[in-house]
């Protein structure tokens, strides 16, 4: 996924596909990788460490 990519997915809520019910564990998964994301881009110096907390606790609490 390109930074580009990570932007539009962000800004539009995640995958266009709306809720589902998914397997926790799935959900966990997709969330690591999500945080994973995160930390790369902040490290690029794509996100500031503010932008990067917001994001990071939105993640956390969904």
């Amino acid at each position: 996924m390109s930074d580009q990519d990570y932007e539009q997915e962000r800004q539009d809520g995640g995958s266009g596909a709306g809720p589902s019910a998914t397997d926790p564990a799935d959900d966990m998964s997709a969330k690591i990788a999500q945080l994973k994301k995160l930390t790369e881009l902040k490290t690029q110096g794509v996100l500031t460490d503010a932008e990067f907390e917001a994001e990071k606790r939105k993640l956390l609490e969904s």
